[in-house]
């Protein structure tokens, strides 16, 4: 890397004598640019061109955004083979978040940076080959870019890397790897990932629960301004009605530090009384903060309160006109639970219509991403058809896609035919020699106690004590691999 020009040296140590003995901030902040410019100039200076190019392309220290001249110093000095320049220049292009973008030429950038070690370079990469940006996705490259910049320290490479390890359906699960990762980055003191692993010791599955912990690492990330983890702390609390009062204040901690789904979460407990008395007014207040703080979620939720006549009278049509506006307005929740809703019916004022729900999905399709249109067209196939000489054909697509083993999607599938989601676990069970006779979709007595076994091996084992036929249990269920 070349090394900042010594004029920019010295003027950055009289800056620091200068500010800390006698000049106010905005004077020291004013020099210390005007300096930068003036370095910059010299074509010789690509360290301050970068600076200065970064400064000017994001429009921050003070200076408007010019994002052409910005653009252009961040070029001229990843002409000059400058290798931070290079990796800066590259991500910009491949994300196209500033300037157009222009995958290729970022691409090309992003690897002679990398190829020099640099760590933006290779977490940008690894990002790009996880998720198939600007590039096709290659998880093996994604690896090893991604474990490369995080053996340099980077906790965005480390928290990315570990979540996929432990999740482990785009990268083979190495869940104690995948830990070690997490850890490691929240050493750091990455928030994000303090989140993610409060969220494994919060929820159990991959990692033994511990809330305690748990606990710390979400007040923690809220210390450092990131309010998720206490938004999984103040609902949880709030859904088993733990101390209510502390539930609510931990919810609008987390809205205020910029979690928009505290206050959606709010508004659900309000309308459902989880929040005490005055469950309209209530709901309205949290309502028009989650929509300030553009939650989707809220068309949902008031369409459940027209179709169940919560502080309001009940009525289906209502709430399907409510939810055809909200999608025509582009609400991408709303569009979803249309067509989940007009496919299942809720056998109280909305009828069971896949075919009308198959419409919504083909009118609204540009609002919902490719793996929701996947999933809700599979889900449809299912909702139309009571033949089960076809479940065969259904199953063996399902358990050949690891990527649809979510616990929500199990749960649709639940929803939208029960006969197949008892065939899959019935399979499941046949080829495990137990015994329970032909898979035939109906959750018989040997079926419920084989469902039964299988509920006390889930990292909640609550529900089994009630009845296993709940969408959860048999959500998480076919959720296993």
């Amino acid at each position: 890397m070349s090394v900042r020009p010594p004029l920019l040296k010295l003027v950055g140590i009289s800056l620091v004598v200068f500010f800390s003995a006698t000049g106010p901030a905005i004077h020291a902040q004013t020099l210390d640019i005007e300096a930068l410019q003036h370095a910059a100039a010299d074509p010789a200076a690509v360290d301050a061109q970068l600076q200065l190019g970064e400064i000017l392309l994001y429009g921050n220290r003070g200076l408007p955004q010019d994002k052409d001249r910005g653009l252009a110093l961040i070029s001229q000095a990843a002409a000059a083979e400058h290798t931070a320049a290079q990796a800066v220049l590259g991500k910009t292009l491949l994300d196209g978040f500033y300037v157009e973008a222009a995958p290729e030429t970022g691409l090309r950038l992003l690897q002679k940076s990398a190829d020099k070690g640099n760590q933006l370079a290779e977490e940008t990469l690894g990002r790009a080959f996880l998720w198939g940006e600007g590039t096709p996705a290659d998880p093996i490259k994604a690896h090893s870019y991604l474990n490369s910049a995080a053996m340099k320290g980077s906790p965005n490479a480390m928290r990315t890397l570990g979540e996929q390890l432990i999740d482990g359906r785009i990268m083979d699960q190495d869940i104690a790897a995948g830990v070690l990762l997490l850890e490691r980055a929240a050493d750091t003191g990455d928030a994000k990932a303090e989140v993610a692993l409060g969220k494994l010791l919060f929820y159990g599955g991959s990692l033994p629960k511990d809330r305690p912990r748990a606990t710390a690492l979400f007040k923690a990330a809220a210390k450092a301004g990131n309010g998720e983890g206490i938004l999984h702390l103040g609902a949880d609390m709030m859904w088993r009605r733990v101390d209510p009062k502390a539930a609510k204040a931990l919810l609008i901690q987390s809205g205020e530090l910029g979690t928009g789904a505290a206050w959606a979460t709010l508004a659900e407990g309000a309308m459902f009384g989880y929040l005490g008395a005055d469950r309209r007014g209530q709901f309205e207040a949290f309502a028009e903060k989650a929509r300030a703080a553009g939650e989707t979620r809220i068309a949902k939720l008031e369409a459940l309160r027209q179709l169940y006549g919560i502080n309001m009278r009940a009525s289906g049509p209502d709430a399907i006109h409510l939810l055809e506006q909200a999608s025509e307005d582009g609400n991408p929740d709303a569009a979803k639970f249309l067509i989940q809703l007009v496919r299942d019916g809720n056998r109280l004022n909305v009828r069971k219509a896949p075919e009308q729900a198959a419409i919504y999905l083909e009118k609204y399709s540009q609002l919902l991403d490719p793996a929701d249109r996947e999933r809700l067209s599979f889900t449809l196939k299912l909702a139309s058809t009571r033949r089960f000489d076809q479940f065969d054909q259904f199953a063996t697509e399902f358990e050949s896609r690891p990527d649809l083993k979510t616990t929500a999607f199990g749960m649709d599938i639940f929803a939208s035919n029960p006969n197949f989601a008892i065939f899959v676990l019935q399979s499941r069970f046949k080829q495990q020699g137990k015994a329970i006779g032909p898979p035939d979709g109906f959750a018989g007595r040997r079926t419920l106690k084989a469902l039964s076994r299988a509920c006390r091996t889930l990292p909640d084992t609550s529900p089994c004590l009630d009845a296993v036929m709940q969408p959860k249990v048999i959500g998480e269920l076919l959720a296993q691999r």
